[in-house]
């Protein structure tokens, strides 16, 4: 079936409108898009080469789109050379700009197929000066090696090569010695890197079978080893029409070649290190070539409907359109993740716990890697340690930012003091940004509040005598509660609630809290009215507790209280009597430097001062 026939104005506009929808790549995804592409010296329609470039960043096939990071161009001449940059930053998503890696072209080679062109993204990559060099792939063709460094990121794991390489081109044994020899030079460059060496090698590499001597030379052992995303079996036939990248044409026009889809010859090979799935690592099942539904054995690539998008005709036919007008070759494009990125804070940390108590100070930890796909990003692996004030050795997975994963590290309670401690969040990822992260934390242990009638000693229980006589008003008398022993490494007591049961005695005041080192009043009423002269009695109960902290604790003291009402309305008749005398002082010299009765001036303590005022009433 012969390509879709329309006019040369009405296909950049289906493209656009094809393609506008997801044209708008955000800036944010941050994978690294590694995409090989032989465009012929821009023979081609130069429009659909910026359409084809747009729509490498907009692939989403494998379920998520990225500006493409890196991508290696072949056949490069001399001349081109503008048109392709140009064509580079016209074809980029809004603020993402790409410069051109080291460019090197030999003399004579711009007659031997051209050169070939590394473009990058400089948000997301650099270029490690220095690291670029020539290797000869002979038939006067060259190979290029660069080195590229994720920004932001300080080890050199986060560091990998990308050769880029036109082997030589036809069938036959002559050819494919050549092209040995290439593949050989190649790994040699990369094996003398050493082990675990991180390497891509991209380009138009000729090769007709998986049986070739020279792509065995790149999947060989050794330490710049290639794995090959879509396995080493065989790549020919209809069968295995997905993996074809040559030709996406079915004639031949303007020195492009035709033939339909049957070659692989376009291969993006990464090394052993970036397919174990730590690091910078190839996100599984995303190495493809776009544009290529598989349905086009042995025919362009726009005869007919294209399904490479599924559901999406429209987008799927407009994207054939331009491969078909742009090359003979089909570009290939894998995805990588890029490094985690540890970053930790910490959250609610209790400054202040009480001894014994079981506390934990939160840690908040996060993967900040510049990516918004879960794919996208190595996932961190982290333990948090504790020392010092903090314990234990508490490991997980950190999720994506902007959230976070909350780790509760225990505090240790056991040493009264104000003590310090860290939680020390580390990671052994492959390349991790931050692998260690020190999170100092001060907290203070505190012994309980004690409450006490006594500042002096533990006293939980007083008797608090009242004296009233018939007819007079209610009597108010004031109970001192103490936060006995206070310092700044004890607890503030809350007095939370005084229970005194219904009668003649009632509360006036009494919940407080902040009790440190000046003592509290309870303040109590008696009130005499309608009652006869006697003895009446009642408990009050004064609930306390620690101030509002980790460990708080609740306490509770009891004050029985009497009250002897007597027929006398002078209150320094402390026995009511009626009459001012020995007896009235001996209850006094009884309950002297405590409160209650006998504390005639009402001020807390009784003392001198309340005799003086007895004895000013005597008789």
């Amino acid at each position: 079936m012969p390509p879709r026939a329309r006019p040369v104005l009405g296909r950049a506009a289906l493209s656009f409108a094809a393609l506008a929808a997801l044209s708008c790549v955000s800036s944010a995804s941050a994978q690294v898009r590694v995409a090989t592409y032989n465009i012929v010296k821009m023979i081609g329609d130069p429009v659909a080469v910026r359409n084809v470039l747009a729509a490498l960043h907009a692939d989403n096939k494998a379920g998520f789109a990225a500006p493409v990071g890196v991508i290696v161009f072949n056949e490069v001449g001399q001349s081109s050379l503008a048109t392709l940059q140009a064509a580079v930053n016209q074809s980029a998503p809004a603020g993402i700009t790409y410069a051109l890696a080291t460019f090197t072209i030999a003399s004579g080679e711009d007659g031997s197929g051209g050169a070939r062109a590394a473009f990058y993204r400089t948000d997301l990559l650099s270029e490690v000066p220095g690291a670029h060099v020539d290797i000869s792939t002979g038939a006067g063709r060259f190979a290029d090696r660069w080195l590229f460094q994720l920004n932001g990121y300080s080890s050199t794991a986060a560091r990998f090569y990308v050769y880029g390489a036109h082997l030589k081109a036809s069938t036959g044994s002559a050819n494919e010695a050549i092209r040995l020899t290439g593949a050989q030079a190649m790994r040699a460059n990369a094996d003398a890197l050493g082990a675990g060496v991180r390497a891509i090698y991209a380009g138009d590499m000729n090769f007709y079978t998986n049986t070739e001597s020279g792509y065995g030379a790149f999947v060989a052992a050794g330490n710049g080893a290639a794995i090959d995303p879509l396995g080493t079996a065989n790549w020919t036939g209809a069968a295995n029409a997905w993996k074809h990248t040559q030709s996406p044409r079915d004639i031949v026009a303007n020195g492009l070649v035709g033939g339909g889809m049957d070659d692989r010859f376009d291969l993006l090979l990464p090394t052993a290190q970036l397919m174990d799935g730590a690091g910078i690592a190839l996100i599984p099942n995303t190495y493809r070539v776009p544009g290529n539904d598989g349905n086009h054995y042995n025919l362009a690539v726009n005869a007919g409907n294209n399904t490479y998008f599924p559901g999406d005709l429209v987008r799927s036919n407009a994207l054939a359109d331009e491969l078909f007008a742009a090359a003979d070759h089909m570009p290939v494009i894998m995805d990588m993740q890029v490094p985690a990125w540890s970053t930790a804070t910490l959250g609610t940390v209790p400054a202040r716990v009480i001894q014994g108590a079981v506390a934990t100070a939160e840690v908040r930890v996060a993967n900040d890697a510049p990516g918004e796909h879960v794919l996208a990003v190595d996932p961190l692996d982290y333990t948090v340690t504790g020392s010092g004030v903090l314990s234990g050795a508490l490991s997980g997975t950190a999720v994506l930012t902007p959230s976070f994963t909350a780790v509760s590290v225990p505090v240790v309670t056991t040493t009264v003091g104000l003590r310090t401690g860290t939680a020390t969040v580390t990671s052994t990822n492959e390349a991790v940004q931050n692998p260690s992260i020190a999170l100092p934390v001060s907290i203070r242990v505190l012994r309980a509040s004690n409450p006490s009638f006594s500042s002096a000693s533990d006293s939980n229980t007083v008797t608090v005598p009242v004296a009233a006589n018939v007819g007079t008003t209610a009597v108010d008398t004031s109970i001192a509660v103490s936060n006995l022993g206070f310092t700044a490494d004890q607890a503030t007591m809350d007095i939370d609630e005084v229970q005194i049961p219904s009668g003649p005695f009632s509360l006036v005041s009494g919940a407080t809290s902040g009790v440190g080192a000046n003592a509290a009043s309870v303040v109590v009423r008696f009130n005499p009215t309608g009652l006869s002269p006697g003895t009446y009695q009642a408990t009050a109960t004064i609930r306390t507790s620690d101030e509002n902290v980790p460990g708080a604790v609740n306490s509770q003291i009891v004050a029985t209280l009497v009250a002897t009402l007597g027929g006398s309305a002078n209150p320094a008749d402390l026995n009511g009597d009626g009459v001012v005398n020995g007896a009235d002082l001996g209850i006094l010299l009884a309950a002297w430097g405590g409160s209650g009765t006998g504390d005639l001036n009402g001020d807390g303590t009784i003392n001198g001062a309340d005799i003086g005022i007895l004895l000013a009433n005597w008789g």
